[in-house]
């Protein structure tokens, strides 16, 4: 019998990473078991990358808002109006398509469209990224955020919710008591679908950073400690993938430096990571990034910041560099080091291939790791 599946996930207009792609990976590995997915979103990037995929998806609602933090809390009841009408919207299209399990995969959806689902007799799933460690901090506390009090008491409508890092899973648990919705609380790693095949690098030594042009990616870092590196190391090149509300500061910051280029967004990054000498992910804070997890199975030399979930795919000296967070210098050490240790490069990103087939294959995962939860809501 097929199952349906309806998958929710709504982000900023700029966002668009591994939470934003996951949903649309996982809705065409589902079709090999007989699940039917369809995509609700918002989101122009994530639609668009939907139907690159040949996945179906609908523009869904969702309010651009998302502070509701000091002073915009006295705007808190017009949140709950939002939600009320959120949650007949998903009534409405929960009772057209008739879906087995409703995966929701944000912030707002978490709360109207489980009270949607649940109203229904639909089991509802949820997948959290790197979200809920800040939504629910002070939630306990009487007068303080009011739409983490609402997204946990909606976690009670919730069969599991999946978490992408123990690193991630810890965090939450500390903002909440033991009982039922901390034991809700499971780990599944995201994943990359194997597309690696042997690409000719450039004749530049090549860096390739993807995400957000925003502060907290580390991005400025980046940039300066590249400047260093490349007034040394002429013959490379810097190319940044992503666009975001602080493109045009970053791009001051590069002016003097002709090796920097800003590619802007792109739908398929990978084109570009597999032929990089070096991926780096400067980034103050992640849940688990995807843009690791891709590196890995491209079989690139990888650095990154030793925060959130990314120890867990990287381990230091063995399958890439860790270095401390807002360290230019450790930034543009790291990146020496691999420039000049050729053999070091190949060692690490051969590991990195092998702790990606070891661990990240998605369809790996999503056979044992995710057919079984959604096999277990249906039950």
């Amino acid at each position: 019998m097929v199952k349906k599946a309806i998958l929710i996930r709504n982000a900023a207009a700029t966002d668009f990473g591994g939470g934003e792609r996951v949903p649309v990976f996982l809705a065409r590995e589902l079709a090999a078991f007989d699940v039917q997915a369809l995509i609700l979103s918002r989101s122009e990037k994530l639609l668009a990358f939907a139907k690159a995929e040949n996945v179906a998806h609908q523009k869904s609602w969702w309010w651009s808002r998302q502070d509701w933090s000091g002073k915009n809390a006295l705007l808190f009841p017009t949140y709950v109006l939002w939600q009320i009408i959120l949650y007949a919207y998903y009534l409405s299209i929960f009772a057209k398509h008739k879906p087995t399990t409703v995966h929701i995969q944000s912030k707002d959806d978490f709360i109207a469209g489980s009270l949607a689902a649940r109203s229904l007799g639909i089991q509802v799933l949820w997948s959290d990224y790197a979200d809920l460690k800040h939504i629910w901090l002070n939630h306990s506390v009487w007068y303080k955020n009011p739409v983490g009090k609402l997204v946990y008491w909606a976690a009670r409508f919730a069969h599991t919710i999946v978490v992408v890092s123990n690193n991630d899973r810890s965090d939450i648990a500390q903002h909440i008591p033991n009982g039922a919705i901390k034991d809700k609380l499971t780990v599944i790693y995201n994943g990359a679908f194997d597309q690696y095949s042997p690409t000719k690098k450039n004749k530049l030594f090549t860096i390739v950073s993807t995400g957000r042009l925003v502060t907290d990616k580390g991005i400025g870092e980046l940039i300066r400690a590249f400047k260093t590196f490349h007034t040394e190391f002429p013959d490379s090149q810097l190319q940044l993938i992503g666009d975001g509300p602080e493109g045009e500061k970053f791009k001051t910051l590069a002016k003097s430096v002709d090796g920097i280029h800003f590619l802007g967004h792109k739908t398929n990054p990978l084109e570009y990571v597999a032929t990089a000498d070096v991926f780096v992910l400067p980034t103050y804070h992640e849940g688990f990034s995807l843009a690791l997890v891709e590196a890995c199975m491209e079989k690139v030399a990888i650095i990154t910041t030793n925060v959130g979930g990314n120890p867990e795919i990287i381990t230091h000296e063995k399958n890439g560099l860790l270095v401390t967070v807002k360290s230019d210098d450790e930034l543009y050490n790291a990146m020496k080091r691999l420039y000049v240790d050729e053999l070091l490069r190949k060692k690490i990103s051969e590991r990195a291939r092998k702790e990606y087939v070891a661990s990240f294959n998605f369809k790996d995962i999503v056979e044992h790791k995710f057919v079984p939860l959604y096999k277990g809501v249906w039950q």
